[in-house]
């Protein structure tokens, strides 16, 4: 089940409040509901690379900033396996890390990540010299456990909702939470004891910061104080931009590491 928010829930299509909640799918959707229901969403019957390019490959409609992200990551972590929730078709992880795995509801994801058109644009546009490898579940999240725990270097939580305490337990100690806070996720990884903040890449310039005292200034209120799991979990049922305990300054992403 895609994550999104508690008591969240919408129904209408073409609305742009629904294409900012979901982040990816509901563009192309017919309909959602959230907590506690199934997504009821199918894949697009054809055409997955122009749907990529147009959302997520740099140039026009793109994006280029999460991009930068990856490539920043892969120059400077060890980075082999990556596991992303929520991916839609959101293949850009398999441009810079040569092992991924996709976890989505969408009914059909599995068989459109398997398409040639995307296969062959990921091994034109790959950085790395291996053959790519990708595995895709199209599965509920909560019954999730098909990789063994503790085998990913890298958990990817972009506007898919509590992925960090979902999928926490498939990363390596050591390993690494790459969360925007779209919906939480980035604040409640900040205030759990299994991870610590280690890096943060920049609202505009998308650059990776890692000094303590730059890291130090995040995750606080305007008024200076740093969230605490009760702030954090007391927003969960409001949108993040109606938070009661809302974080001063924001960026593009957060990185986490599993303690361990």
């Amino acid at each position: 089940m895609r994550r999104v928010s508690h008591h969240w829930q919408r129904t209408k299509t073409g609305d742009h409040s629904l294409t900012t909640i979901m982040g990816k799918a509901a563009a192309h959707q017919e309909a959602i509901q959230i907590d506690g229901q199934r997504c009821r969403f199918e894949m697009p019957s054809n055409r997955p690379l122009e749907i990529y390019k147009s959302n997520y490959a740099p140039g026009l409609g793109g994006d280029i900033a999460l991009h930068s992200v990856f490539l920043q990551l892969r120059q400077v972590f060890n980075i082999r396996r990556a596991l992303y929730p929520g991916s839609y078709l959101h293949i850009t992880p398999s441009l810079f890390f040569p092992h991924v795995t996709y976890v989505d509801c969408l009914a059909g994801i599995d068989n459109t990540l398997a398409d040639s058109n995307l296969r062959d644009y990921i091994d034109r546009h790959k950085v790395y010299p291996e053959q790519a490898e990708i595995r895709c579940y199209q599965q509920d999240y909560q019954t999730f456990n098909s990789p063994p725990p503790e085998s990913f270097d890298l958990l990817i939580s972009l506007n898919a909702g509590l992925i960090s305490q979902i999928f926490g337990g498939f990363l390596v100690p050591g390993g690494l939470l790459l969360a925007n806070d779209e919906h939480h996720d980035a604040r409640r990884a900040f205030v759990d004891q299994d991870y610590s903040l280690a890096g943060v890449f920049e609202e505009n310039s998308c650059r990776m910061v890692a000094a303590p005292p730059e890291l130090s200034t995040y995750f606080r209120t305007s008024t200076g104080v740093a969230l605490v799991p009760e702030m954090v979990d007391s927003d969960l049922g409001r949108s993040p931009s109606r938070a009661r305990f809302k974080p001063a300054k924001s960026a593009k992403a957060f990185l986490f590491r599993k303690r361990g």
